[in-house]
């Protein structure tokens, strides 16, 4: 029965129509990462445009001309992504064994998590709805959190999440697993020399601003203070109080434009195992 299971996933991942939507996905969520790159560098020079997280940058894209239809697209391409991803999860990794295929498992399910809050956050961006907030201004999810006989440790737990998805990020870029999912041609001669760079780069300071929004969280919880949390652009605004700041704040711009920059690479490239 589990080997049926596995069949009929692959069968659907491979699939012409799944595969297409994914590609097209995949590059959506890489333009994203690129336009939050570019909102954190205008956070960085002192003119903020927009907030430099997954919603700022939806909003960014509905407010271009036919931007709700591109946000439509971005919706369907993430809807593919998260198919594909879940059919990852269940059929895929074939080429690892034992728990280093659970564990990849495991990796596919929670991107399609990932990717599931962006398909829905797009179509509340582009039906002219927002996203519920963050932790800023003591409302928002943590406040709720916080405001419950177990919050603060739900809320540090939450840190921790956070600082796993960090440090897995880190380690991504470290030990270059990110080569599993791009096709070969893509990881040799002048193109595997770019795609290399941008992925490791990538990776590395996505991971640090994971971290230091993990810090945040974990802060707020043990201070019971939901101003203290926030999203990813108020991640990068820390980086500000730091000697050579608003230096620092360009580089995390730059890294997390990598970061998107690979993923729209990786679209065209994208390994079936």
């Amino acid at each position: 029965m589990e080997q049926g299971t596995e069949r009929a996933a692959r069968e659907t991942r491979d699939h012409p129509a799944v595969t297409g939507v994914a590609r097209a996905g995949m590059a959506a969520y890489g333009v994203v990462y690129v336009i939050v790159g570019w909102l954190a560098a205008q956070l960085a020079l002192g003119h903020p445009d927009g907030s430099a997280s997954g919603q700022g940058a939806l909003e960014q894209l509905r407010d271009q001309p036919l931007g709700a239809v591109v946000l439509w697209l971005v919706a369907v391409g993430l809807a593919g992504l998260v198919v594909w991803e879940l059919c990852q999860a269940v059929g895929g990794h074939r080429d690892q064994e034992g728990a280093r295929r659970w564990l990849a498992r495991a990796v596919s399910a929670g991107r399609g998590v990932v990717f599931a809050v962006l398909a829905v956050l797009a179509v509340r961006t582009a039906s002219g709805g927002g996203a519920s907030g963050g932790g800023s201004g003591g409302g928002g999810l943590t406040g709720r959190l916080l405001a419950l006989p177990v919050g603060p440790a739900m809320v540090v737990l939450v840190g921790l999440g956070i600082a796993g998805v960090g440090v897995f990020s880190i380690v991504h870029a470290m030990s270059d697993r990110w080569r599993r999912g791009v096709e070969p041609q893509a990881r040799a001669g002048t193109l595997g020399s770019v795609v290399t760079a941008l992925a490791r780069i990538g990776f590395a300071t996505r991971g640090v601003a994971f971290l230091v929004l993990a810090g945040m969280f974990a802060w707020s919880g043990v201070t019971h203070d939901p101003s203290k949390s926030g999203g990813l652009d108020q991640a990068i605004v820390r980086f500000r109080d730091e000697p050579y700041g608003p230096a620092a704040m360009v580089v995390v711009a730059l890294g997390l434009g990598c970061y998107g920059l690979f993923h729209v690479l990786r679209a065209a490239f994208l390994r079936e195992d």
